[in-house]
């Protein structure tokens, strides 16, 4: 009989085992391997946990899940700079470093949702090997988009050239999620408005897919089994890519009754990103007017009307997911801020946590593994000082990050007393 791995032991001052209920009290939580194996009340001796046991003191510690953020450019730069700009290597070495840094901040889980230059897929599986410390990582490859559509745009003098896949058609739209698919994505991401930033992303702008490519990029998604993120900003693309059957809305600043219920039909998740829409509406200056853009006063409008989306969608019922859009022109608190922005915005503090764990492990097929301190769960772990439902800012300080079972960030070093092996 094989004998059993030694045991890592954490005592924990505090635990989130179950995001949305009431956090529990001292509790001993027992990890093997790259799994949690028991979670009792209470401190128990790690020598009862077998010969070899590793013990983590983090009993003055709020523990919880890592934390997932569904919407990240881990390879897309806002202002490309000299360090990237014109090699696509530098690009990936950027992305693998601003991974690294999500890990550290407690992000134990993303989902890239548009990679044109085709670095993710490569990153992932890195991660995944052990080769490269960083998170988890579900890709959508490139971004699929009609010709001149959000996401499809020529890259300006000097900028690394993009290849993302046009949907012009029924046949092209098709063709680009199977090429994804064969390309090594985990998920469909397709724009179906313009950008915030864009005239065809205000609330009353048609989609920029017609509806029979929108159809055919469901159903070739659907006939290889992978779900659909949909980037989408008025009403009627938000609804057009729900009736498609997209699993999650991205952005989703106007949705309306109709949207509502076409949520809730499709039991599809709303993936706000605050984050970048109050970035830009902190920056008018930077990102108003140019071809196609909005002007101060409307760019403004539709800022407020997106950091204040979190809260009108968790009021109506729907269900959300946590995505900051973020990249390596960030920085790696926008998790943390974001589940700050939901929090200002009217959602309860456990419910924004929520979303950004056990809501982010439902929506990637993950529920019964991720997003819970419960045996049998993947051991992702982080903790904070003080409870962070009484208080989200907590989340921007993580002192201890935990991946699979792997120690990843320890906070100042752990003394000899602070951790020991039970021999």
């Amino acid at each position: 009989m094989a004998q059993a791995s030694p045991a890592i032991v954490i005592h924990a001052g505090s635990v989130l085992a179950v995001p949305g209920q009431a956090p529990l009290g001292p509790q001993t939580i027992v990890i093997r391997d790259d799994r949690i194996v028991s979670v009792e009340a209470g401190l128990k001796p790690a020598e009862n946990f077998g010969t070899g046991s590793r013990l983590i003191d983090l009993s003055d510690k709020f523990v919880l899940p890592g934390l997932i953020d569904l919407h990240v450019h881990l390879a897309i730069m806002m202002n490309a700079d000299s360090s990237t700009v014109g090699s696509e290597a530098k690009l990936a070495m950027a992305a693998a470093g601003y991974a690294n840094k999500l890990l550290q901040a407690g992000v134990t889980t993303v989902r890239d949702v548009g990679d044109n230059a085709g670095v993710t897929p490569a990153l992932r599986d890195a991660f995944a090997n052990g080769e490269l410390a960083g998170p988890r990582v579900f890709v959508a490859g490139r971004i699929i988009s009609r010709t001149g559509g959000h996401g499809a745009k020529k890259p300006g003098p000097g900028e690394l050239p993009y290849s993302p896949a046009a949907c012009d058609g029924t046949e092209s739209c098709r063709r680009a999620v199977r090429e994804n698919v064969e390309q090594g994505s985990d998920w469909i991401k397709v724009t179906v408005s313009g950008s915030g930033r864009e005239s065809s992303g205000r609330a009353d702008a048609a989609p920029i897919l017609l509806p029979d490519e929108m159809t055919a990029v469901a159903e070739a998604a659907k006939q290889a089994d992978r779900p659909i993120a949909a980037h989408a900003h008025s009403t009627a693309a938000i609804n057009l890519a729900l009736s498609a059957g997209a699993r999650t809305i991205e952005h989703g600043t106007y949705f309306d009754d109709a949207s509502v219920a076409l949520f809730k039909r499709q039991h599809a998740f709303l993936v706000p990103t605050a984050f970048v829409a109050d970035f830009v509406g902190s920056k008018l200056d930077m990102f108003a007017g140019g071809k196609d853009g909005r002007q101060s006063a409307d760019l403004k409008a539709w800022a407020d009307a997106a950091v204040a989306g979190p809260g009108r969608a968790w009021r109506a019922g729907i269900p959300l997911g946590l995505g900051t859009d973020g990249g390596p022109s960030f920085d790696t608190t926008s998790t943390a801020r974001e589940i700050e922005l939901y929090v200002a915005s009217g959602v309860p503090a456990a419910e924004a946590i929520k979303a950004a764990t056990s809501n982010g492990a439902a929506i990637l097929g993950m529920g019964s593994e991720l997003g819970q301190v419960k045996p049998g769960f993947l051991a992702d772990l982080i903790a904070v000082d003080g409870n962070p439902v009484d208080d989200p800012a907590r989340l921007r300080t993580v002192v201890f990050v935990m991946k699979q079972g792997i120690v990843h960030k320890s906070g100042p070093p752990i003394s000899a007393a602070r951790v020991r092996i039970e021999r």
